[in-house]
């Protein structure tokens, strides 16, 4: 399997809109030090999880040519406001046709909140006919071609957030990329070759919304992944704290074999 990082960043893009911070003045002269919204593609099956709204120059950047399968962890607008990109991207305005229809599969309590947030999401199903939806949920297990998708709520069958984990040839990618804070079964989910999992917030303090970096590690430690990659980091973090903290943390935490991601990042299992 063969993964590219889209994007690493989080709600808000880096350089951030309007920002003249060093961190951002930065990323606008230096591509490599930029980071799009969150979003992974597997190239082997043409599958994108998630869509952000920069999601079309993500796209652009990496020259993906199709998308055939589209998954949805959450409703949050940095993971799903993209939907209009990619849509209006395959349907003919001339012919009044779709060029090419995507299947998109989500948890239905996420789907029943993105037709509230996001409501031309059902026009696009409905009328335009450019996505299929697939309705998942907690313990389902797709297969496409060679690859075992298995379907991971955060709260069993009426599950707000998803994470996604891939196999194939024995080898296993997880992807939790956002809010895991709620993710309370991740302790069933051991033996994984790479856990790409969100970076959290680098701060000690006890935050409602937000898993700490501490705690994040402390997870890690139970589940035992070989490899983690650290996704989701936000340019309010990094510019909180500097991006020399980055090395920083890896220091203090040398026993877990963890990365940053950047976008175009390649991951081979």
């Amino acid at each position: 399997m063969e993964f590219t990082i889209l994007g690493s960043g989080g709600a808000m893009p880096v350089p951030r809109p309007f920002c003249q911070c060093k961190l951002c003045n930065n990323a606008r002269n230096n591509p490599t030090s930029q980071r799009n919204s969150c979003s992974i593609f597997l190239n082997d099956i043409n599958t994108l999880i998630d869509c952000p709204e920069d999601i079309g120059e993500s796209i652009n950047r990496e020259n993906i040519k199709q998308i055939d399968h589209l998954f949805l962890t959450h409703w949050h607008p940095d993971h799903t406001f993209g939907l209009r990109v990619i849509a209006e991207a395959i349907y003919d305005f001339i012919e009044r046709k779709p060029t090419h229809e995507i299947k998109l599969y989500t948890g239905k309590k996420v789907y029943e909140t993105l037709k509230e947030k996001f409501p031309t999401i059902s026009y696009y199903i409905e009328k335009l006919k450019v996505f299929k939806l697939n309705l998942v949920e907690d313990g389902d297990i797709l297969n496409i071609n060679n690859i075992k998708i298995k379907i991971i709520g955060f709260q069993g069958k009426e599950s707000d957030w998803y994470v996604y984990h891939f196999e194939e040839n024995n080898k296993k990618l997880v992807y939790a990329p956002c809010d895991t804070l709620h993710f309370k079964n991740y302790i069933n989910h051991k033996d994984i070759d790479v856990l790409v999992h969100e970076c959290g917030i680098f701060s000690h303090d006890k935050v409602s919304s937000e898993i700490s970096f501490p705690n994040m590690i402390k997870r890690f430690k139970e589940i035992t992944p070989k490899k983690v990659i650290l996704t989701h980091i936000e340019e309010i973090e990094l510019n909180r704290w500097g991006l020399e903290h980055l090395d920083k943390l890896k220091e203090e935490y040398p026993e877990i074999n963890f990365e940053y991601a950047h976008d175009g990042m390649k991951i081979n299992l």
